[in-house]
């Protein structure tokens, strides 16, 4: 569990330096995101601040209409940041 923590962190915090890429950056960014939730969950299914982030990202994406610079980019930022705050507070 420790571990797997642990990994989650560290793509966590690459996902973050992905922002760099601009566009494509948000991409790549989002999909190490939510390849660091399921590891997170896997490890802490019971911490509930991760099933809201997944209801957050499934209601994105239920809203999104494919265009890149819609008003729904601003949930991007706020997923990000929740994802951050619940990998990185949890005490083992």
């Amino acid at each position: 569990m420790k571990t797997v923590l642990k990994i989650s962190k560290v793509i966590n915090i690459l996902a973050l330096c992905c922002l760099i890429g601009l566009a494509y950056g948000l991409v790549l960014t989002g999909i190490l995101q939510v390849l660091a939730a399921i590891l997170f969950f896997i490890a802490f299914p019971k911490e509930k601040l991760i099933y809201i982030y997944f209801a957050f990202v499934a209601f994105f994406f239920l809203v999104w209409e494919g265009n890149p610079f819609g008003w729904q980019f601003i949930f991007p930022l706020g997923l990000m940041i929740l994802l951050t705050y619940t990998i990185h507070t949890k005490k083992i």
